[in-house]
């Protein structure tokens, strides 16, 4: 017998992460390849913070469950971060811990639509937004972004689209293109939503990584936006798994009740962790300002091996580059670089399946030597 498979299931594999298997694969096997594919830090949580996780282990080996959205202090603690780092208060109530910032849109995408609902999401965008959407029985509506709107979706864009959507996602600063909505736009964004009756859903986990002003968060110009965030960008708690949710009052017990039947509650040693790791914002901004080095070094240096159309990078840390005078087909141009000059490259078809067949993303989260190395390699292989 042949198990029949769901329709919900097929969904587009997430190639960055087909790409990171076949590199690790590779690297276990001796080959020297400079990571710039995958989106994760090269640093990870500050040692006292895993000093003191250790500590609270050793002290309490059980380490049992949590309530469903989270320890009681983290949940204060995050709500504390918003008042410090935006000047905005919020509820510690209105805050749920998830696993992952994939497990926070599962949690809200399941509280707010119906099945069948239409949710819109930029183009180039995040490959599991469209795969989680489609999995729970969502539409996808696209929203064509390029350079010239900064490749963000605009007041302009929504007022043009011609049907209509119940929900809305929005990233800022973007993967994979680094940019940011400039405040204003995102208060007519965050306006035309409420007017409408559109759930708007932020994506702010890269915020903290900016190299000018900070992002503006959409809990600035809406209480009824959820706000999705995580502790793996910033923070540098990557394979943590742990995320969280700025939720409406309203949407909190549907939430709390999925989050008790789908993962019971997030885990209980990363939480402790993730309360302690807020002491420690300075040794995370020393990991921001390499960033900002290592994206200076790409903008001066990958020009001089042909890409020469770069994104306008003002947070997370990716740059997109523009690639249609060089290549057709991002997928074997990735697959010449890396076995040609060993550097790991995103294609940009992964980001968007209609013109990312001309665009490939890097990651410039690794050490400064490493990017250096990499457009050494770059302009040795342009040069053939």
């Amino acid at each position: 017998m042949t198990v029949k498979l769901s329709h919900r299931s097929d969904i587009p594999p997430f190639r960055v992460m087909d790409i990171l298997r076949t590199v690790n694969e590779r690297t276990a096997r001796g080959e020297d390849i400079i990571h710039l594919q995958v989106g994760q830090p090269s640093d990870g949580a500050p040692p006292a913070v895993i000093d003191y996780m250790i500590d609270i282990m050793k002290s309490d080996p059980r380490q049992g469950y949590t309530e469903a959205l989270g320890m009681t202090k983290l949940r204060e603690r995050i709500a504390q971060w918003y008042k410090d780092y935006y000047d905005i208060a919020i509820s510690p109530s209105r805050v749920a811990i998830t696993v992952g910032a994939s497990g926070g849109f599962i949690l809200s995408f399941l509280s707010v639509f119906e099945i069948g609902a239409k949710v819109a999401i930029a183009v180039p965008g995040y490959p599991p937004y469209r795969g989680i959407l489609q999995s729970l029985g969502l539409q996808v509506v696209e929203i064509n972004t390029t350079a010239a709107s900064n490749y963000q979706p605009t007041l302009a864009h929504l007022e043009s689209m011609t049907e209509k959507i119940d929900g809305l996602i929005i990233t800022s600063p973007s993967n994979p293109t680094g940019t940011v909505i400039d405040p204003e736009e995102l208060r007519r964004i965050s306006a035309w939503c409420e007017t409408h009756g559109v759930v708007l859903i932020s994506d702010e986990i890269y915020h903290g990584i900016t190299f000018g002003g900070k992002a503006e968060t959409a809990l600035r110009y809406s209480d009824n936006a959820i706000i999705v965030n995580s502790f793996s960008k910033y923070f540098a708690m990557t394979g943590w798994r742990l995320g969280w949710l700025v939720l409406p009052d309203n949407v909190v017990p549907r939430v709390k009740s999925l989050s008790e039947s789908l993962v019971v509650a997030p885990p209980t040693p990363g939480q402790h962790a993730a309360f302690k790791i807020f002491d420690h914002i300075d040794v995370l901004d020393s990991y921001v300002a390499r960033y900002r080095e290592n994206l200076a070094t790409l903008k001066r240096e990958l020009p001089k091996a042909g890409f020469t159309k770069l994104s306008d990078t003002e947070g997370s840390f990716y740059l997109y580059a523009d690639v249609h005078h060089l290549t057709n087909d991002s997928e074997s141009f990735c697959r010449r670089i890396l076995d040609e000059a060993k550097v790991a490259c995103t294609p940009g078809v992964d980001f968007d399946p209609h013109n990312g067949h001309g665009t490939l993303r890097m990651s410039f989260a690794g050490s400064r030597e490493h990017i250096a190395e990499a457009c050494v390699r770059l302009q040795k292989w342009a040069a053939g």
